[in-house]
């Protein structure tokens, strides 16, 4: 029981790491990206660990199905890092779970020989992890998500009022604010900075980051008169203008914010 406790704990941990406070850190989204589709994955464990339950005279059949479903699942979060562009991370997480899934088994194999009368809890970990990380991710993460666009966007708000003291001083908004070292840091560690843009006679002010929907990514974005734009390719900058590029932004998916001037959009 501690150790399925132990294990939902760990993929609750790295499914909230881009949302807590601190620093940013290149490697949270894609673990927080891996360990909710692990979670989503590990579903098909549930009912394997109920037919273990029922009928735990083939254990020794269930422990060989569930180290090829758990090695699957090792390799499913190993693609998710590589495909994140984190090909060391996604090597270390699928070298390490395939270890110590093949310890466990080997574990596993030594306690049958020896016929433990201790219960295997195996299958009870197979069921009661999947469903503890699956609940914290509907529940508690989308809470976590909001805690943590709020928390960025209270610490924009020193460099919303530089960026108006310049145009009190010069008569216009800055024409640019790019910089490999950002001065006001998001507060977060899966935002790695706040971007800025001129708009017409105003500018944006955003950041991006991963949302609870996993194939969706949010732009949250200021703008002082209200004219949040945005596109989600930049050839379409380039080839298109007025109704055409319109109609290809793909920023309709928009919610307006508690903060004033502020949206949050969605791109799939």
């Amino acid at each position: 029981m501690i150790g399925a406790l132990l294990l939902a704990a760990i993929l609750c941990l790295a499914m909230v790491l881009p949302h807590l406070p601190g620093r940013f850190d290149a490697s949270a989204e894609t673990l927080s990206l891996s360990a909710q589709l692990a979670s989503y994955a590990s579903l098909l464990m549930v009912p394997l660990g109920l037919a273990w339950i029922v009928d735990r005279r083939r254990a020794k059949l269930w422990r060989r199905v569930t180290f090829a479903s758990s090695t699957l699942l090792a390799l499913v979060v190993t693609l998710t890092a590589i495909a994140a562009n984190q090909l060391s991370l996604g090597l270390i997480l699928g070298v390490g779970g395939i270890f110590l899934l093949r310890s466990d088994f080997r574990r596993s194999l030594v306690q049958s020989k020896l016929e433990v009368t201790k219960r295997d809890p195996t299958p009870l970990r197979l069921v009661l992890v999947p469903l503890l990380s699956i609940g914290f991710q509907v529940l508690a993460l989308p809470i976590a998500a909001d805690w943590s666009r709020d928390r960025a966007i209270e610490h924009s708000a020193p460099l919303i009022a530089e960026i108006e003291s310049f145009r009190e001083r010069r008569g216009h908004y800055p024409t640019s604010l790019q910089s490999p070292n950002p001065d006001v840091p998001t507060g977060v560690m899966g935002i790695d900075r706040f971007h800025y843009e001129p708009s017409g006679e105003a500018y944006n002010l955003y950041f991006v980051r991963l949302h609870v929907e996993l194939d969706a990514k949010e732009v949250v974005m200021f703008n002082p008169r209200d004219e949040q734009r945005f596109t989600s390719h930049d050839l379409d900058l380039l080839q298109y203008d007025g109704e055409a590029l319109d109609l290809r932004r793909g920023d309709r998916r928009r919610t307006r914010l508690e903060h004033p001037h502020w949206v949050s959009i969605l791109f799939d």
